[in-house]
């Protein structure tokens, strides 16, 4: 018996980490994402640096609370963008592409600005 629930509950771990990583994976690359670009203003509530990629939380200043993902850690790093750049209470500007999906408040940054500090996540992609 106790096998069988250990084996169960195994299973269990590998179907939710399959659903987690095709979850993750539907949002890798552009295509869920709008090609033309905005800006976002608002609040830091959560600064997430780890794969597969860096995320804030931020309180629009317009309304609700949008996922704004970066490039991957090592590009991120790469822009000066650390777990301290950024922490909750600061106001911060998001210029990216938002998802395609309009009930969707998530975002796909190519230029993030903190203060008087920018990060350019994407600078290829920068188009303001």
């Amino acid at each position: 018996m106790g096998m069988h629930r250990i084996g169960a509950g195994l299973a269990a771990g590998v179907v939710a980490g399959a659903l987690w990583i095709s979850g993750a994976a539907a949002h890798h690359g552009w295509a869920w994402a709008e090609g033309e670009q905005t800006e976002l203003r608002g609040t830091v509530r959560e600064v997430y640096i780890g794969q597969p990629h860096p995320t804030l939380r931020v309180q629009s200043t317009e309304g609700g609370v949008w996922i704004v993902e970066l490039g991957n850690p090592r590009q991120t790093a790469n822009a000066g963008f650390t777990e301290t750049s950024a922490r909750p209470g600061e106001q911060v500007v998001a210029i990216g592409n938002r998802s395609r999906n309009q009930a969707e408040l998530r975002m796909k940054a190519v230029r993030l600005r903190v203060g008087e500090r920018s990060y350019d996540i994407y600078p290829e992609r920068i188009r303001q």
